[in-house]
């Protein structure tokens, strides 16, 4: 039997993310057209522990055969059967998504008692691991010796990558990096690049360096790390032949470096980061560990939102694409009255902030929505990393964000306030990459004061913020 720790530790890691009822894992056998269980966490008495199922029949087989993820809300019905249990279960959502490298490896399903839907970043978050499953699924495959163990080093992978995404906000996953156990790789030189909205990566951290990099900025087509940004790709040079390659910049200062190796963090919509490691020997830095690092960058690109905002796996960050709530398919994970019994009935103070782009109309009309999503997304990245209180953040309407701040009365509130002010004068955004500065209104409403009614307590704040002169309460 296959060895149980490196499956089981990405089932635990997916299953504590996604918040799962049950989450189970099926290995295909293309040649038999069949779905076997692999590996599966439940808290169900009702789970088919024993089921096989045929590729391209029911719902794990229909994935299989489609390859293509399917979603399913189950909260309107009275009575749904799945074939992974043996007996009804309540069961309100469901995701399926298929476990593919280079061919079919298998079929990922996570289903839930508490949430009606599953979000993008959920979505996002699931397919991330179902692609290290089939990593891991593949190599298996090439290497039959893992049947009596994994590597040496699997294991230690694996609590280094979830050491990795535990980490409370960027600087410390930057930090962490800077780390990286010799055990897992050794070099002498490892350099973490972020990438801003307009493309330009900035190094942020480094260690092992004889020169400075904080002045270096990566752009594409350029060394080593602008072949990354242009092809999505890890790479490696094994050997420099002593001669010096470029990295970030053409105004990098001469390193002498024998072998260097870089890989992305990226999600299927754009590049966020990159992570490049150097030893000053050739030959020292091989495919294995390229591979190790390729691991680590992915684990870390399919949990980013969660590390980049400080949030847990049940927080999130919303952008409605309709002004009203009841349209909005994407308000809430859940429904507005449970998130109000778990949050705003406990009795614990809630405030809300409104922010408005004052000076939208400023914008060409043609590019308007476009630069406020860019807008408000760096609002978004730059906030929750400044304030320890924010729970969400929702898109409202098209020219503002709605900060929900638990734990915060109206007194702390109104002294927030007067700090968002101050962190967004001091911010600096950028739009079509040239410097803008927002001019922002700001409206605020609080739990209990207001209105005990989260959606009245949103609307209420947006309009102060719509009111010249009167930005705050009273």
């Amino acid at each position: 039997m296959a060895t149980p720790n490196a499956l089981t530790n990405l089932i635990q890691l997916a299953s504590n993310v996604a918040n799962a009822y049950t989450i189970a894992l099926y290995a295909a056998d293309r040649e038999e057209g069949t779905l076997t269980l692999r590996e599966q966490l439940t808290l169900s008495s009702h789970f088919n522990s024993d089921g096989m199922f045929s590729i391209g029949e029911g719902i794990l087989g229909e994935v299989a055969l489609t390859r293509e993820p399917r979603m399913e809300d189950f909260s309107g019905e009275s009575k749904i059967e799945l074939e992974w249990y043996t007996a009804h279960e309540e069961i309100k959502g469901m995701l399926v998504v298929p476990v593919v490298r280079r061919d079919l490896e298998g079929v990922l399903v996570v289903d839930s008692k508490e949430s009606y839907s599953f979000t993008p970043k959920l979505q996002k978050l699931v397919i991330g691991f179902a692609e290290q499953m089939a990593w891991y699924l593949s190599l298996e495959k090439k290497n039959p010796t893992w049947i009596d163990g994994e590597p040496a080093d699997f294991q230690q992978m694996l609590k280094w990558c979830r050491f990795l995404t535990d980490a409370p906000h960027r600087k410390a996953l930057c930090e962490r990096f800077m780390h990286i156990p010799r055990a897992l790789i050794q070099c002498d030189a490892t350099a973490v690049v972020w990438f801003d909205n307009d493309g330009r990566g900035r190094i942020t951290h480094s260690k092992g360096w004889k020169h400075g990099l904080k002045t270096l900025t990566v752009e594409s087509g350029i060394g080593i790390c602008g072949a990354c940004l242009d092809s999505g790709q890890p790479q490696l040079v094994p050997n420099t032949l002593q001669k010096n390659w470029i990295l970030f910049s053409e105004e990098e200062a001469p390193e002498e470096f024998g072998s260097f190796m870089v890989a992305p963090i990226a999600n299927e919509k754009r590049m966020q980061g990159m992570v490049l490691c150097a030893s000053r020997s050739p030959r020292a830095l091989k495919k294995k560990d390229l591979d190790k690092l390729t691991l680590m960058t992915a684990f870390v690109a399919s949990s980013l939102d969660k590390i980049e905002s400080k949030l847990d796996s049940s927080d999130f960050i919303l952008k409605p694409n309709q002004k009203t709530f009841e349209t909005s398919k994407n308000f809430l994970p859940i429904h507005i009255t449970a998130f109000e019994e778990e949050i705003i009935k406990r009795n614990s103070p809630v405030s809300v902030v409104s922010l408005r782009a004052s000076n939208a109309n400023d914008l060409l009309p043609e590019d308007k929505a476009e630069q406020l999503d860019s807008l408000f997304d760096q609002v978004s990245t730059y906030l929750a990393n400044e304030i320890d209180h924010l729970k969400l953040f929702i898109r409202y309407p098209d020219e503002g964000l709605v900060l929900l701040l638990i734990g915060v009365g109206e007194e702390e509130a109104l002294l927030l306030e007067e700090s968002l002010l101050n962190l967004l004068s001091e911010a600096s955004f950028t739009l079509g990459g040239i410097p803008w500065e927002g001019e922002f209104d700001f409206g605020l409403s609080s739990f209990p004061a207001d209105s005990e009614d989260l959606k009245q307590l949103i609307e209420i704040s947006w309009s102060r913020a719509l009111l010249p002169g009167e930005k705050t309460h009273g």
